[in-house]
């Protein structure tokens, strides 16, 4: 799941912003959680005027606890849209919980001839999450794949997948892993996440915690080329003292990045140079 909201486009603006004619430098990136956006690395103080992070991580988070932050996320997202649903978010989840397992000891029949795994389940359960206006998908597709039809999620697991009609895949997810496994020396093998993480995670969210917890695994574990980063305990250096002041912005629903990431991001910066909105 590197994320999804991962997938969202990456953009760097500047333009003319307050009456001191200093420019306005709008960084917007969604990184690998492992991978957190780091000031340091940024020119602060000396060739940045005004700046604002988008949508960052926590820096005080280890490797593995970014994507324990993120299973949190998704699963507060889950929660709020069977609230939305007048459902229990403890009923809902151990519904999902029930068809998952399902798909993994069969997986479902779809109007292409394709078949639903659990996997693709997931995906097309997780991409409607990150905007309200899409909460009907996953109804429909949970009520559809409850009477053995997996038409629908498996349409939204390809829109996640950036899989088209003809079978082709966007390059974006390919070119992510490289990118981020070149940034980050975090690895964690699969005898590393045998030893308890699938059940730490599972607790945290029992429908996103395993994926992620195994995901931490099959993401960067066998890339052949060192990053160049931070190594997988070490968190970040973010402080930017002597900057201008740099307003983080961070998304109370976001799943793919919790919004106390973004408080404690304008924290790490430094007393008046982070503020959070």
């Amino acid at each position: 799941m590197r994320a999804e909201g991962r997938q969202r486009l990456s953009a760097e603006r500047q333009g003319a912003c307050g009456g001191d004619g200093l420019p306005l430098t709008h960084r917007s990136e969604t990184r690998r959680p492992a991978d957190p956006a780091d000031p340091a690395d940024l020119p602060i103080p000396s060739r940045v005027g005004r700046l604002t992070l988008d949508a960052v991580v926590d820096p005080t988070a280890d490797y593995i606890g970014h994507s324990r932050n993120q299973t949190l996320g998704f699963q507060r997202a889950l929660d709020n849209y069977f609230r939305d649903r007048d459902i229990d978010p403890e009923d809902g989840t151990a519904r999902v919980v029930r068809l998952l397992d399902r798909l993994d000891a069969e997986p479902l029949p779809t109007a292409s001839g394709r078949t639903l795994t659990q996997s693709l389940a997931l995906a097309g359960i997780i991409i409607p999450l990150y905007a309200r206006e899409n909460w009907p998908c996953p109804t429909q597709g949970l009520d559809d794949a409850e009477a053995g039809d997996g038409t629908e999620l498996l349409r939204l697991a390809d829109s996640y997948n950036g899989r088209d009609s003809q079978g082709r895949y966007r390059t974006s997810r390919h070119s992510q892993r490289a990118i981020s496994c070149a940034d980050a020396q975090g690895r964690v093998s699969a005898e590393e996440v045998r030893s308890g993480l699938p059940a730490d995670f599972r607790r945290v969210s029992p429908v996103f915690g395993p994926y992620l917890a195994w995901d931490l695994a099959g993401w960067c574990a066998d890339w052949p080329v060192p990053g160049r980063r931070s190594p997988a305990r070490e968190r970040p250096r973010v402080a930017a003292a002597g900057a201008a002041p740099i307003l983080v912005v961070g998304g109370t629903g976001d799943p793919a990045t919790p919004y106390e990431g973004a408080q404690r991001m304008a924290r790490a910066l430094g007393e008046a140079v982070g503020g959070c909105w």
